[in-house]
């Protein structure tokens, strides 16, 4: 798998309660491993949207990652909404709801347990230092929002996805954006394999454009740059 496509799912994301972390990080996580993020999608709590918008990024990336909704609470309707997407079921998953019922003891809550109702089809995913919950279907991943139980979990599955890794070149300009547009522009038609990307910043002040070159092949990629560098100044 070479693409993902991201869901983030939380009412508190687009209240601004809480801040995604998990969308940018691992943005570049998979993006180390040459993975291409092709959209990055936040939906509330309501689960006509989080089907309409998987069903969206599954016919854009090779993958889907959902982050968030799959707890114990009444806004948690993840799980309900990726089995409405799938066309399947609920099912109790049996080493869910032992492990759910290891962690809590005799005060589980039938609430805690529901945790353990998974889309038909669905296996389990591990991470590597926590006891948390995920599930995996064919090319879609669904994780809890809590960003370090979240980063555990990738890290699981980080194996499942092959591409060539990417190799980056950054260059600087302090001449404007508009100034270096006609080279960027005439660069990119000359390069298609390269994706040439323009930021400006302004640090203490002072304004400058970052350049950023990235591609499959790292002497392509150092060739644009040490052609392109010159002409920045």
């Amino acid at each position: 798998m070479r693409s993902v496509g991201i869901l983030i799912v939380g009412d508190e994301i687009l209240s601004g309660e809480i801040v995604d972390e998990n969308g940018p990080w691992l943005i570049g996580r998979l993006g180390a491993a040459g993975v291409r993020a092709v959209r990055q999608v936040v939906v509330p709590d309501v689960e006509g949207e989080i089907v309409a918008e998987l069903q969206r990024l599954r016919a854009l990336a090779d993958a889907v990652v959902i982050s968030g909704g799959i707890g114990p609470t009444h806004d948690d309707v993840t799980r309900p909404a990726v089995a409405r997407a799938l066309g399947v079921g609920l099912l109790r998953n049996a080493e869910a709801d032992q492990r759910i019922r290891g962690f809590y003891g005799e005060a589980v809550t039938a609430a805690e347990l529901s945790m353990a109702d998974v889309p038909e089809g669905a296996t389990l995913v591990h991470g590597p230092r926590t006891g948390t919950i995920g599930f995996a279907l064919p090319g879609l991943y669904v994780l809890p929002g809590v960003p370090f139980l979240f980063r555990d979990l990738i890290e699981g599955i980080v194996p499942d996805f092959t591409a060539e890794p990417l190799h980056r070149q950054e260059l600087r300009s302090d001449l404007r954006e508009g100034e270096i547009a006609p080279l960027l522009a005439a660069a990119q038609g000359d390069l298609p394999r390269i994706a040439i990307g323009s930021y400006p910043v302004c640090e203490e002040g002072c304004w400058h454009v970052r350049v950023v070159l990235r591609g499959t092949d790292a002497a392509e990629v150092q060739a644009a740059a040490d052609a392109i560098r010159p002409r920045l100044a």
